[in-house]
């Protein structure tokens, strides 16, 4: 991975077809707003609506991204998050990517997901929970294409194709176009057998054919792939493993029931070529045993962490406590760790504390990375869970004034409402075929929260934002529940 020339990325639309609930939905973000689309400061987009509206939807196919770009696998159960009734699922991602040498680009990144066709028994077969995880997912990646697009390139402003891959395209010719796939393979019968095999073991695991390139052959040595594309595909797949970073409810859950803080370290060794990646999870309930390595990297974050919690809720510090050393079952030198919190000189277990709190921990190493490098992503679902409504709109503010990076965020807390730009903002619909819209004729001067409630009650904008609901329908329905609780 050609990781030495320094870029500049950053999600500017995605547009989802029948993934969830949502038949249609296009959410462009604050930076597609701007004359310069390159501009250098924070972008920050809260997605609101009514609860089942598709809000998570946006995180999900965030998520999906940072998957795919990572070279990792699609989730066992992908095929339900395919819209009931849907042959396919179908996502666009368009990117900016910014290089001192090679200059400005737009990327366009799209793949389309498909379910297997399983025969019942292979349906049927159950696995032994420790293999559920690695097995095969049940949809595949039917077509990928990415795109680039020089800005003010002279020979003219279209898009170029790099890789453009369908599965059920025969396998004569594994990827388009022709003349891409004649730099990449040559006169190499053995390379095609390479593609070949690789087609065939990336439909199984439910991963990219893309980012998966890597695995065959080094691009970078072959003398007819062209340099510049090079570098585009390896800028996209670190950008996604290493400045994409999405905390999902399934995360947060496992911190707020007290089972573990799942950590994640990606960085470069010192030769700017070689990617390291940690991933570990410290218990919530007692203590956990990690390597030397992992150890330091862990204190570090919570230095880190430490240097901000103690200003939003003040007086309050966090820290990982050093309760000894050990060999572990790899025969690695280990430490044993525990995470505490402490006030006013009082250290307790970080389990004893609020969700609010243990939420705060969870993101806020990310939002400080957020906050000082301008290629960095977030997507964070229900930010404000457990964090206090006026301390969510002091840190929205700070960061909307301050931060270089991209933050996305759902919420049902309406105080972003009355702190971030409207342009900040966007709202799910009731109508499935258009998910998602800004709202319009929004005066400078009006509270932007009290407009939404004013059209929940009364409408006004092209989509309606709220499937009406009934006190008195609700109320009957609880009088009339109350008949079937003994059986």
């Amino acid at each position: 991975m050609n990781c030495k020339k320094p870029f500049r990325c950053r999600i500017q639309k995605i547009t989802i077809e029948n993934l969830k609930n949502v038949a249609h939905g296009d959410i462009r973000f604050v930076c597609n707003t701007h004359d310069d689309i390159f501009h250098k400061e924070a972008d920050i987009l809260g997605m609101y609506g009514q609860n089942g509206s598709g809000k998570t939807t946006l995180i999900f196919a965030v998520h999906v991204l940072k998957q795919l770009l990572s070279g990792r696998r699609l989730w066992k159960d992908m095929d339900r998050f395919i819209r009931v009734g849907a042959p396919f699922a179908k996502i666009d991602y368009d990117m900016s990517l910014e290089s001192d040498i090679y200059g400005k680009y737009l990327i366009h990144y799209s793949v389309v997901l498909k379910m297997k066709e399983m025969d019942k028994e292979a349906d049927d077969m159950e696995l032994p929970d420790e293999e559920q995880h690695f097995a095969d997912s049940l949809v595949y990646l039917a077509e990928e294409k990415l795109q680039y697009k020089r800005i003010n390139d002279e020979k003219g402003n279209r898009y170029h194709g790099i890789i453009e891959y369908c599965y059920e395209n025969g396998n004569e010719t594994i990827f388009g176009p022709d003349i891409r796939y004649k730099e990449f393979v040559g006169k190499e019968k053995e390379l095609a057998d390479e593609l070949r095999y690789l087609k065939n073991t990336i439909y199984k695991s439910g991963s990219s054919f893309i980012f998966s390139l890597a695995r065959i052959k080094d691009i970078r040595k072959r003398n007819g792939f062209k340099e510049e594309l090079v570098y585009i595909i390896d800028s996209i797949q670190m950008f996604g493993m290493t400045k994409l970073f999405v905390l999902g409810n399934v995360y947060a859950s496992f911190v707020n029931a007290n089972i573990m803080l799942p950590m994640s370290f990606c960085w470069l060794e010192d030769d700017k070529e070689t990617l390291k990646s940690i991933n570990i999870s410290i218990k919530l309930t007692g203590e956990t045993v990690v390597p030397n390595d992992a150890y330091e990297l862990i204190e570090h974050r919570f230095a880190v962490i430490d240097k901000v919690i103690t200003k939003i809720v003040p007086n309050m510090s966090v820290k990982v406590v050093n309760r000894g050393t050990r060999i572990n079952d790899k025969g690695e030198p280990s430490v044993i760790v525990e995470l505490a919190s402490g006030k006013n000189g009082n250290e307790i277990p970080l389990r004893y504390e609020s969700d609010g709190i243990k939420k705060l921990i969870f993101i806020l190493y990310s939002l400080v990375e957020m906050y000082h490098d301008d290629s960095v992503t977030i997507a964070i679902d229900e930010l404000d869970s457990g964090v206090f409504e006026y301390l969510l709109g002091e840190i929205l503010t700070v960061l909307q004034e301050n931060a270089k990076g991209q933050l996305i965020f759902t919420s049902h807390n309406l105080r972003a409402l009355e702190v971030l730009d409207k342009k900040s903002i966007m709202f799910s619909t009731t109508n499935e075929k258009n998910r998602y819209i800004r709202f319009k004729n929004v005066k400078g001067s009006n509270n932007l929260r009290d407009v939404y409630y004013q059209d929940i009650l009364l409408g006004g904008q092209d989509e309606c934002v709220y499937e009406p609901t009934s006190p008195g329908s609700i109320r009957r329905a609880f009088k009339s529940a109350g008949g079937d609780l003994n059986g």
